[in-house]
């Protein structure tokens, strides 16, 4: 969206003509306060603003919307350049300054430029943030999923839906709400809604609201999800639940780009980015005459589907290990590391509840873990497994003074194997890395260098 705010009437509806026929979104006001007060409901990507706005100037706006958001783009327009206004105006936070009479080409070269760049400081904010249960994992599938991440976080916004597939507990509403803080940014609305939770009689006029008396208990006129999403993101989990005939409206609403209210007589226009998700086979259910196909088809515009905890080999002990991190410093237990029989049931494991299993798994084991422990000794609700015969996984143990490796029947990659080596000769060793070092043959300098390389090296130490 961008703001232009600009008090000559004919100049500003010449800029915002302009900039809508290139494809963008624009606000027009004449005053500096009218675009304040809307910037604090629907933050801009980008204001362009005049200097001379009456009683608020517009380098004044410019200092205030960097308080509502330091990331909105702001862009001085005046006819009255000088260098002591130039300085101010950037002093205020202004991404670019420009002079009247203006130049519409360069205009649309600098709002692309700005654009550009901002989409890509939301990617870049994104990948750096909170999704740690989403982008830790070394394993070929989540480069993959990564990749694709990255590409639908550049999809501008109007696009198609967005189809997240996956089974349950892989992180479809981690993929969701990040792909939401790519695109649109934090402040933009975000409504998500369980599809398999509604009652089928009342998801329709959840989402898309009902006038009054449109049924008996329709006392007032209700806004449905829809609405209550427009200018951000509507998040569908678990789609493929959806009664035939709600599906039908859904599908129309898609295509039009507006909404009917239960009852109601006229469209509401509605901007809103749709990402959807589901655990069940959406093409299979197309087939059984459970889920209409051009539905499907609008919905799989752009795919991404997430792999199983079981199909991401080493990715399980680095996300155990960063939960376990997370859940000792939150219930201020002093875990620092697995048993080689917790390692081994965590292994032994199938984890059909993937990543939420996971979590919720280690939760219980840290919150029953004896006072003082060190490690965490069992995983209680796993079946108990020996660290000597892991199923599907490479394994090691201290034999004479070194180490035996047990390879799986099938094949896995060097990476997870020689990780997997690392890790487990370091909980031999107590996180010891003479005594690791010497159960692997290996100098100090060079295990250290592989446990870098890996980011094993949180808690090792020295025997002197």
């Amino acid at each position: 969206m961008i703001f232009v705010v600009e008090d000559d009437p004919t100049l500003l509806r010449m800029i915002g003509d302009y900039l809508a026929a290139s494809g963008h979104d624009v606000e027009r006001f004449e005053r500096a306060e009218d675009a304040l007060t809307a910037a604090r409901t629907s933050t801009p990507d980008l204001v362009l603003t005049d200097v001379q706005l009456g009683s608020m100037s517009g380098i004044d706006l410019v200092g205030k919307l960097g308080q509502i958001d330091a990331s909105i783009l702001r862009v001085v327009m005046t006819a009255h350049g000088s260098v002591q206004t130039a300085v101010e105006a950037m002093r205020a936070g202004a991404f670019e300054f420009l002079e009247k009479p203006l130049d519409l080409a360069r205009l649309a070269r600098l709002v692309d430029r700005a654009l550009g760049e901002r989409r890509t400081a939301r990617e870049l904010a994104w990948v750096r943030g909170g999704s740690a249960e989403l982008l830790l994992g070394s394993s070929p599938a989540m480069a993959v999923v990564r990749e694709r991440i990255a590409a639908l976080a550049r999809v501008p916004s109007g696009a198609p839906p967005v189809l997240v597939q996956g089974e349950t507990g892989v992180g479809k509403g981690v993929v969701a709400k990040a792909l939401h803080r790519a695109r649109l940014g934090e402040r933009a609305p975000w409504i998500e809604v369980n599809c398999a939770a509604l009652p089928a009689t009342l998801i329709e006029s959840e989402l898309f609201g009902y006038e009054r008396s449109a049924f008996t208990d329709a006392r007032t006129a209700k806004p449905g999800l829809f609405e209550a999403a427009d200018g951000g993101t509507l998040f569908l989990d678990e789609v493929g639940e959806l009664p035939l005939e709600v599906q039908a409206k859904l599908l129309k609403v898609l295509e039009a780009g507006a909404v009917r209210r239960l009852g109601g007589l006229r469209d509401r226009p509605v901007r809103v980015e749709v990402i959807a998700a589901s655990n069940v086979d959406l093409e299979k259910a197309v087939r059984e005459g459970r889920f209409r196909a051009d539905l499907f088809h609008r919905l799989a515009a752009l795919p991404i589907a997430l792999p199983p905890l079981r199909e991401r080999g080493g990715d399980l002990l680095e996300l155990a290990e960063a939960f376990l991190k997370e859940l000792s410093a939150r219930y201020r237990k002093p875990l620092t590391g697995f048993t080689a029989s917790a390692l081994a049931q965590l292994q032994a494991h199938d984890w059909p509840g993937n990543i939420r299993e996971l979590r919720f798994a280690l939760e219980r084991a840290v919150l029953l873990a004896p006072p003082g422990a060190t490690s965490l000794e069992a995983i209680p609700g796993l079946v108990a497994a020996s660290p000597q015969a892991v199923p599907g996984q490479a394994s090691i143990l201290a034999a004479g003074g070194a180490i035996e490796i047990r390879l799986p029947s099938e094949g896995v990659a060097f990476d997870t194997l020689e990780r997997a080596i690392l890790q487990q000769a370091m909980v031999l060793a107590g996180q010891n890395v003479s005594q690791a070092a010497r159960l692997l043959h290996l100098s100090r300098d060079t295990l250290r260098y592989r446990l870098r390389r890996y980011g094993l090296d949180t808690h090792p130490h020295e025997d002197g």
